[in-house]
């Protein structure tokens, strides 16, 4: 007896599969990468000035989680809260990714301009077609990971957890 499946006529029918911008160090397709734009800040000496290059990752999954803000107010005698809807709040999103080196080399100068872009106390532009796609064009480094892998000495995964930021412009209204 065939198995008649009533919802694959809901099914888009395209030949037209997404085609990958290009491929990895590790011979992978690359369908969406993410493009770290170049920054600096003051550093802790008077004067001192810290920057940190443009860094591209080709070899990275994004994961974008969003909340509500709502306040929950309970009144007595009724079950239930009365909800009031605040707004969103910012969205969070983890990155996490690999950096690879050449033929079994550390990428030593890898790491350490993502290591200076991560303890950047500032906003990080970035491009990304799948973080744009969410309107996110500005994040701050919240924490990450960067463990030693076995036997991993060519190559250095992270993991890194942020927080979406959108500017504001402050207007003063009497000077």
């Amino acid at each position: 007896m065939e198995t008649i499946n009533r919802y694959a006529q809901n099914i888009p029918k395209t030949t037209n599969a997404d085609k990958p911008i290009g491929t990895s160090k590790l011979g992978t397709p690359v369908y969406s990468d993410i493009i770290f734009q170049a920054g600096s800040y003051e550093g802790p000496t008077q004067g001192q000035t810290i920057s940190f290059p443009q860094i591209q990752l080709q070899a990275v999954l994004m994961t974008v989680d969003q909340a509500k803000v709502i306040i929950k107010t309970e009144i007595a005698g009724r079950n239930g809260t009365v909800k009031e809807y605040i707004g969103l709040s910012d969205y969070q999103i983890t990155i996490n990714g690999i950096i690879t080196g050449d033929n079994g080399v550390r990428p030593t100068q890898e790491i350490s301009n993502l290591k200076k872009m991560l303890d950047a106390p500032v906003v990080i532009q970035v491009a990304s077609s799948f973080l744009q796609e969410m309107g996110i064009d500005n994040i701050v480094v919240d924490s990450y990971n960067l463990p030693e892998m076995e036997g991993g000495r060519a190559y250095q995964t992270f993991t890194m957890n942020c927080l979406s930021d959108t500017p504001q412009e402050l207007r003063i209204a009497d000077v």
